[in-house]
């Protein structure tokens, strides 16, 4: 799931969008016309909910159905599935000592509740709304409970309708393969309301969808703080020579640069170089070059007090046009 949404978890969007080969497959249209960022669809709660929490039918029209985690490094869920009898509440909480899973099952149905022996190093004893069931073998449960079976992944029981709380004891290991979250930022980005921008080509617009509607791509939407609107280079695909430059309108300190195109994700530069200019006429040498990033690109050099930046396509793409959805300039937080 991380992979497949890479480019998505950064984006400055809140929602998830519809074409996954507007990168992942095809790579056939950049904009991929008629394809929504904010699709109804959403894939990561079916893998949470049946693949991770391990709900899904046994039988047509939810009548039997399991409750089978694979929880991998997380020690909590809970998830609410709902089905045509009614809704299926599934919780997990794992400590280094207690496995706890709760069912909340719809009436008129029978859950195959599984606790995972792949959670443990050892596991001593298991209970059901706080009586012992199983220590090596099945001891009779409460009413409403019986012994499904065991195979390699599983200690299986049968529990109809009602709320059920299942505690497994023994040992548990708790390693996050999860890397730890980046230390907060020294960043600080500069304020762009009076910032202007212009490109190596005339501001215009592009027809999207069969519907031909006008889309603006002007440079000013490049800084206008708004992900969904940008500017784009219609003359042509991607060539050496095309040129996008901010006015921050006065001299400014700054060492980071970040350009967003995800709405449009193959129109990364191929390849930039980044000059600064205090008076917009002498530029000299490039403070920074490199090869454009899919969605983001982030762009770091030795700190600069300047008022112009131009970014410079160096590249070539015979397929993608240029855009630049949104652009930050950043300097270092004082100390």
């Amino acid at each position: 799931m991380a992979d497949r949404y890479k480019t998505m978890i950064p984006a400055g969007f809140t929602t998830l969008w519809e074409h996954y080969d507007r990168w992942w497959a095809t790579r056939l249209n950049a904009f991929d016309a008629g394809s929504s960022l904010n699709h109804g669809w959403n894939p990561p709660v079916i893998n949470l909910s049946q693949s991770i929490a391990g709900v899904a039918p046994e039988t047509p029209g939810w009548s039997t159905f399991h409750v089978l985690p694979k929880e991998a490094f997380l020690t909590s869920l809970k998830v609410v599935v709902p089905s045509i009898e009614g809704p299926v509440t599934v919780t997990m909480k794992k400590t280094a000592s207690e496995y706890a899973l709760g069912v909340v099952s719809p009436p008129g149905t029978q859950a195959i509740v599984g606790i995972p022996k792949g959670s443990f190093s050892k596991l001593a004893r298991i209970s059901v709304n706080g009586a012992t069931i199983w220590d090596g073998a099945f001891d009779a449960g409460p009413q409403g409970l019986s012994w499904n079976g065991e195979d390699e992944d599983y200690i299986k029981f049968n529990a109809g309708p009602g709320t059920w709380t299942f505690s497994a004891y023994g040992s548990l290991p708790l390693a996050r393969p999860k890397p730890l979250p980046a230390p907060p930022s020294n960043d600080v980005p500069l304020g762009k309301k009076t910032w202007t921008a212009s490109a190596s080509v005339a501001d215009g617009t592009f027809s999207f969808t069969d519907d031909k509607i006008p889309i603006d791509v002007s440079a000013a939407n490049a800084i206008d703080g708004d992900h969904w609107t940008g500017w784009r280079d219609l003359t042509g695909t991607q060539h050496p020579g095309q040129w996008f430059q901010i006015d921050m309108q006065r001299q400014e300190t700054f060492h980071k640069l970040v350009l967003d195109t995800t709405w449009a994700l193959w129109d990364s530069p191929k390849t930039y170089a980044v000059s600064a200019s205090r008076d917009g006429v002498n530029w000299g040498k490039p403070i920074a070059t490199g090869q454009g990033q899919m969605g983001i690109t982030t762009i770091v050099f030795p700190t600069q007090n300047a008022r112009f930046i131009r970014i410079t396509q160096t590249g070539s793409d015979a397929t993608y046009n240029w855009s630049v959805y949104e652009v930050d300039v950043y300097r270092k937080k004082a100390k």
